[in-house]
């Protein structure tokens, strides 16, 4: 049900923001009408697809694997905790092998299972200030592209907000 999904294609073995940003045109803002919460988009990388069954925004790498998605929603009356195991325990996940959070945010990383085995997900959730709403982003990749990744899972999440209240 939360599934959010992942990002970018370049041609190189290894990717930065500036080398996106020369590749792809750079980064393009997004903000949220419904819940206004905010990120930078690498569209000259990526492209706007359907979001196949659940709201928010989807975006497919050009040319490669990778996967973004945004999303953002109601949250009254769910903790912190339980959305986050609900979406460790989601029938897709296979292995955490990194998690983080606050009071008002988390982070969860690792692979997904089955067919999708080899794909790494990279999830994070932020709660609104009055913890009424979350915004959240997925991104996935192949486990073979981490490298190239990195940099521009760091730029997205330097970039990405929480929901107004």
């Amino acid at each position: 049900m939360f599934r959010f999904a992942a990002l970018v294609f370049v041609a190189s073995l290894s990717i930065t923001p500036a080398a996106l940003a020369q590749v792809s045109g750079g980064w393009q803002p997004y903000l949220d009408s419904a819940y206004g919460f905010s990120a930078a988009l690498p569209l000259g990388a990526f492209e706007v697809v359907e979001a196949e069954g659940t709201p928010g925004m989807a975006l497919r790498e050009i040319g490669g694997q990778a996967t973004v998605n945004l999303y953002g929603g109601p949250a009254q009356g769910m903790t912190r905790e339980a959305l986050e195991d609900r979406l460790e325990t989601g029938a897709q996940l296979s292995t955490t092998t990194y998690r983080a959070g606050g009071d008002s945010w988390f982070v969860l990383s690792g692979f997904y299972g089955g067919e999708r085995k080899d794909t790494i997900f990279y999830t994070k959730v932020l709660f609104s200030s009055d913890h009424q709403t979350f915004s959240a982003f997925e991104i996935t990749f192949p486990a073979r592209d981490k490298p190239r990744f990195e940099a521009l899972v760091e730029h997205f999440e330097d970039n990405f907000t929480r929901p107004r209240p």
